[in-house]
């Protein structure tokens, strides 16, 4: 396997479960401030949600028209051996502060939670070798009329298939 294939895998993953998950499409697409009124938009890659959860990282300019975004970036956090690495994969949670505000709490804090349901999954890991962990979370001011949430985790992965030598 090389390299960078594990986190590209984890990002396709996390993006498919995403688009999957009825809550995170109708928090990125609706725009009123009642969950509960919320229309059911479709899931899956057909979704309009698809273009708002990019598998790279991407801030919106001050010029964007009110959307809310997820967005990803990976890093390698750790090698020890050429067989484990440890890989990191930051999601942001970037929502528009004329939409931010919910009757039920806050746009963002919403996102961050499905995505955390979705990721720290207890049962069935979505990746890694053991699972994934929650490093630290912070609240952050993107561009211009756009605030949210910088949430790492970390994991292990293969680095490279191990082989045995002649």
């Amino acid at each position: 396997m090389p390299h960078f294939d594990s986190m590209i895998q984890q990002k396709i993953l996390l993006k498919r479960k995403l688009l999957q998950n009825q809550a995170v499409v109708n928090l990125l697409c609706n725009v009123g401030n009642n969950v509960a009124e919320f229309e059911d938009f479709k899931t899956g890659s057909k979704s309009p949600a698809e273009p708002l959860i990019k598998t790279h990282f991407y801030v919106p300019g001050t010029q964007t028209d009110d959307k809310n975004f997820i967005t990803m970036r990976s890093r390698v956090v750790y090698t020890d051996s050429n067989v484990i690495k440890e890989t990191g994969i930051t999601v942001y949670i970037i929502c528009n502060e004329h939409q931010i505000d919910l009757l039920q709490g806050s746009r963002a804090d919403l996102l961050a939670d499905e995505v955390d349901r979705i990721l720290n999954n207890g049962d069935k890991p979505l990746f890694g070798l053991g699972g994934i962990k929650l490093s630290t979370a912070d609240e952050l001011q993107f561009n211009e009329g756009y605030s949210g949430w910088s949430i790492p985790y970390v994991t292990h992965e293969m680095n490279r298939e191990a082989g045995i030598i002649d």
